[in-house]
């Protein structure tokens, strides 16, 4: 017998990637965990070394755990280090909740506030 709590095809990660007005848009779909986070770290970096702007779409993920939430600070660290440009959405109701009890939203640079 299955659980409903099982696996959900919908569950499947998926990382695309298009550009938007010299702007690289990474979308996540799915889960962003510690089984799917090193593709997106490897991508980001590749991206920060090649001094493209981000924007990190966060608006189709179902979970995120704390690998995700480290793998957001430390892009955010390395766009202030680094002078790199590097935004997020602000994600499922989901994500949201999850970086709010981890105490992080206010910390991240969203695509929908101004750059002072």
């Amino acid at each position: 017998m299955i659980s409903k709590t099982e696996f959900q095809p919908d569950d499947i990660f998926e990382m695309t990637e298009r550009e938007d007005g010299g702007t690289v848009v990474v979308a996540l779909k799915g889960e962003l965990d510690l089984a799917t986070v090193e593709q997106v770290q490897q991508r980001l970096a590749q991206l920060r070394d090649e001094r493209r702007a981000v924007l990190l779409d966060l608006d189709r993920l179902t979970f995120m755990d704390s690998t995700g939430i480290r793998l957001l600070l430390s892009a955010c660290e390395d766009a202030e280090s680094r002078a790199w440009t590097f935004r997020v959405t602000r994600g499922s109701e989901r994500v949201q909740q999850v970086l709010s009890a981890a105490g992080v939203s206010e910390r991240l640079p969203y695509a929908d506030e101004d750059v002072a």
